[in-house]
Protein backbone atom coordinates (compact mmCIF):
# COMPACT_ATOMS: atom_id res chain seq x y z
CA UNK A 1 0.00 0.00 0.00
CA UNK A 2 1.47 3.31 -1.05
CA UNK A 3 0.30 6.88 -0.46
CA UNK A 4 1.82 9.58 -2.65
CA UNK A 5 1.72 13.27 -1.78
CA UNK A 6 2.00 15.81 -4.61
CA UNK A 7 2.83 19.39 -3.64
CA UNK A 8 2.23 22.11 -6.22
CA UNK A 9 3.62 25.17 -4.45
CA UNK A 10 6.11 27.56 -6.02
CA UNK A 11 8.14 27.61 -2.81
CA UNK A 12 10.14 24.67 -1.55
CA UNK A 13 8.76 24.58 1.99
CA UNK A 14 5.48 26.20 2.89
CA UNK A 15 1.95 25.37 4.00
CA UNK A 16 1.27 22.88 1.22
CA UNK A 17 4.31 20.75 2.01
CA UNK A 18 3.80 20.81 5.78
CA UNK A 19 0.13 19.81 5.43
CA UNK A 20 0.97 16.93 3.08
CA UNK A 21 3.72 15.73 5.41
CA UNK A 22 1.24 15.74 8.30
CA UNK A 23 -1.34 13.75 6.31
CA UNK A 24 1.22 11.22 5.09
CA UNK A 25 2.46 10.82 8.65
CA UNK A 26 -1.06 9.87 9.70
CA UNK A 27 -1.35 7.41 6.80
CA UNK A 28 2.04 5.90 7.62
CA UNK A 29 0.71 5.09 11.08
CA UNK A 30 -2.06 3.15 9.32
CA UNK A 31 0.48 1.02 7.50
CA UNK A 32 1.07 2.87 4.25
CA UNK A 33 4.39 3.37 2.56
CA UNK A 34 4.58 7.10 1.83
CA UNK A 35 6.40 9.40 -0.57
CA UNK A 36 6.28 13.16 -1.16
CA UNK A 37 6.73 14.60 -4.63
CA UNK A 38 7.51 18.27 -4.15
CA UNK A 39 6.92 19.53 -7.68
CA UNK A 40 9.22 22.45 -6.85
CA UNK A 41 12.07 19.96 -7.29
CA UNK A 42 10.96 18.79 -10.74
CA UNK A 43 11.17 20.23 -14.21
CA UNK A 44 7.68 20.57 -15.69
CA UNK A 45 6.24 22.81 -18.39
CA UNK A 46 2.72 23.66 -19.56
CA UNK A 47 1.45 22.72 -23.01
CA UNK A 48 3.32 24.84 -25.53
CA UNK A 49 5.05 24.76 -28.92
CA UNK A 50 3.43 21.58 -30.16
CA UNK A 51 1.18 20.26 -32.91
CA UNK A 52 -1.31 18.44 -30.66
CA UNK A 53 0.80 15.29 -30.71
CA UNK A 54 -1.07 14.14 -27.59
CA UNK A 55 -4.15 13.53 -29.76
CA UNK A 56 -2.22 11.25 -32.11
CA UNK A 57 -1.80 7.51 -31.61
CA UNK A 58 1.71 7.36 -33.00
CA UNK A 59 3.30 10.64 -31.91
CA UNK A 60 4.59 11.72 -28.53
CA UNK A 61 4.50 15.02 -26.70
CA UNK A 62 7.57 17.03 -27.83
CA UNK A 63 8.16 18.51 -24.37
CA UNK A 64 11.06 16.80 -22.64
CA UNK A 65 10.58 17.19 -18.88
CA UNK A 66 9.67 15.25 -15.73
CA UNK A 67 5.94 14.87 -16.41
CA UNK A 68 6.21 11.18 -17.47
CA UNK A 69 8.22 10.39 -14.32
CA UNK A 70 5.64 12.08 -12.09
CA UNK A 71 2.71 10.28 -13.74
CA UNK A 72 4.55 6.98 -13.41
CA UNK A 73 4.76 7.52 -9.66
CA UNK A 74 1.05 8.40 -9.67
CA UNK A 75 0.24 5.17 -11.49
CA UNK A 76 2.31 3.14 -9.03
CA UNK A 77 0.49 4.56 -5.96
CA UNK A 78 -2.76 3.54 -4.27
CA UNK A 79 -3.67 6.82 -2.57
CA UNK A 80 -3.00 10.31 -3.94
CA UNK A 81 -2.86 13.39 -1.72
CA UNK A 82 -2.65 16.70 -3.56
CA UNK A 83 -1.80 20.09 -2.05
CA UNK A 84 -2.53 23.12 -4.20
CA UNK A 85 -2.00 26.75 -3.21
CA UNK A 86 -4.06 29.67 -4.45
CA UNK A 87 -2.24 32.19 -6.65
CA UNK A 88 -4.09 35.15 -8.13
CA UNK A 89 -7.42 33.67 -7.01
CA UNK A 90 -6.77 30.50 -9.00
CA UNK A 91 -4.87 27.22 -9.02
CA UNK A 92 -1.09 27.42 -9.06
CA UNK A 93 0.69 27.29 -12.40
CA UNK A 94 2.49 24.09 -11.43
CA UNK A 95 -0.80 22.28 -10.79
CA UNK A 96 -2.27 23.62 -14.02
CA UNK A 97 0.76 22.46 -16.01
CA UNK A 98 0.60 19.00 -14.43
CA UNK A 99 -3.12 18.67 -15.11
CA UNK A 100 -3.10 19.84 -18.72
CA UNK A 101 -0.06 17.75 -19.64
CA UNK A 102 -1.93 14.70 -18.41
CA UNK A 103 -3.67 14.50 -21.78
CA UNK A 104 -0.35 13.38 -23.28
CA UNK A 105 -0.18 10.52 -20.75
CA UNK A 106 -3.82 9.51 -20.38
CA UNK A 107 -5.05 9.13 -23.95
CA UNK A 108 -7.98 6.81 -23.24
CA UNK A 109 -10.66 6.42 -20.58
CA UNK A 110 -8.90 3.29 -19.41
CA UNK A 111 -5.70 5.27 -18.96
CA UNK A 112 -7.58 7.86 -16.91
CA UNK A 113 -9.04 5.16 -14.70
CA UNK A 114 -5.65 3.56 -14.15
CA UNK A 115 -3.89 6.80 -13.25
CA UNK A 116 -6.63 8.81 -11.53
CA UNK A 117 -10.24 7.66 -11.39
CA UNK A 118 -9.69 4.31 -9.68
CA UNK A 119 -7.45 5.82 -6.98
CA UNK A 120 -8.48 7.00 -3.54
CA UNK A 121 -7.69 10.73 -3.57
CA UNK A 122 -7.59 13.78 -1.35
CA UNK A 123 -7.13 17.47 -2.11
CA UNK A 124 -5.81 20.11 0.24
CA UNK A 125 -6.37 23.61 -1.11
CA UNK A 126 -4.62 26.46 0.68
CA UNK A 127 -6.06 29.95 0.28
CA UNK A 128 -8.21 32.63 1.79
CA UNK A 129 -11.67 33.34 0.41
CA UNK A 130 -12.79 34.22 -2.15
CA UNK A 131 -9.66 33.10 -4.02
CA UNK A 132 -9.23 29.84 -2.14
CA UNK A 133 -12.90 29.02 -2.63
CA UNK A 134 -12.56 29.62 -6.37
CA UNK A 135 -9.47 27.39 -6.55
CA UNK A 136 -11.33 24.67 -4.66
CA UNK A 137 -14.22 24.79 -7.11
CA UNK A 138 -11.93 24.84 -10.15
CA UNK A 139 -10.26 21.61 -9.04
CA UNK A 140 -13.05 19.48 -7.62
CA UNK A 141 -15.32 19.14 -10.70
CA UNK A 142 -12.38 17.57 -12.55
CA UNK A 143 -12.65 14.54 -10.26
CA UNK A 144 -16.41 14.07 -10.01
CA UNK A 145 -16.26 10.95 -12.20
CA UNK A 146 -13.90 9.14 -9.88
CA UNK A 147 -14.82 5.74 -8.54
CA UNK A 148 -14.40 6.82 -4.92
CA UNK A 149 -15.37 9.91 -2.98
CA UNK A 150 -12.59 12.49 -3.13
CA UNK A 151 -11.57 13.85 0.25
CA UNK A 152 -11.21 17.62 0.15
CA UNK A 153 -10.38 20.42 2.54
CA UNK A 154 -9.96 24.16 2.05
CA UNK A 155 -7.45 25.52 4.54
CA UNK A 156 -7.65 29.27 5.05
CA UNK A 157 -4.39 30.38 6.70
CA UNK A 158 -6.20 32.83 8.98
CA UNK A 159 -7.94 29.84 10.60
CA UNK A 160 -4.62 29.13 12.31
CA UNK A 161 -4.99 32.29 14.41
CA UNK A 162 -1.85 33.77 12.85
CA UNK A 163 -2.64 36.46 10.27
CA UNK A 164 0.82 35.95 8.73
CA UNK A 165 0.55 32.16 8.46
CA UNK A 166 0.03 32.35 4.68
CA UNK A 167 3.46 33.96 4.34
CA UNK A 168 5.29 32.22 7.17
CA UNK A 169 4.11 28.79 6.05
CA UNK A 170 3.27 27.55 9.55
CA UNK A 171 -0.46 26.81 9.51
CA UNK A 172 0.31 23.26 10.61
CA UNK A 173 1.27 24.56 14.05
CA UNK A 174 -2.42 25.20 14.70
CA UNK A 175 -4.35 22.49 16.55
CA UNK A 176 -7.47 23.44 14.59
CA UNK A 177 -5.69 22.82 11.28
CA UNK A 178 -4.37 19.48 12.56
CA UNK A 179 -7.89 18.50 13.63
CA UNK A 180 -9.28 19.33 10.18
CA UNK A 181 -6.50 17.37 8.47
CA UNK A 182 -7.13 14.37 10.72
CA UNK A 183 -10.77 14.41 9.60
CA UNK A 184 -9.48 14.61 6.01
CA UNK A 185 -7.35 11.51 6.66
CA UNK A 186 -10.37 9.70 8.11
CA UNK A 187 -12.30 10.27 4.88
CA UNK A 188 -9.38 8.86 2.86
CA UNK A 189 -9.14 5.90 5.23
CA UNK A 190 -12.89 5.22 4.93
CA UNK A 191 -12.73 5.26 1.14
CA UNK A 192 -9.66 3.02 1.16
CA UNK A 193 -11.42 0.48 3.35
CA UNK A 194 -14.44 0.59 1.06
CA UNK A 195 -12.23 -0.03 -1.95
CA UNK A 196 -10.37 -2.94 -0.39
CA UNK A 197 -13.61 -4.49 0.89
CA UNK A 198 -15.10 -4.44 -2.62
CA UNK A 199 -12.18 -6.38 -4.09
Amino acid sequence: MKALGLVFSARKRGNCLSCVEFVLGELKEKGFETEVLNIYDYNIHPCSHCDYECFSKDRKCPINDDIPLIYQKVEDSDILVFAVPTYGSNVSGLYKAWAERGQAIMKTLEDYKRYIADKVKGFIVIGSTPGGDKTFHVIMPEYCESEYRTAAVLIQPEESGNPQAWLEGNVIESNLIKMRLKHFVNVIWTEWNQKTTQK
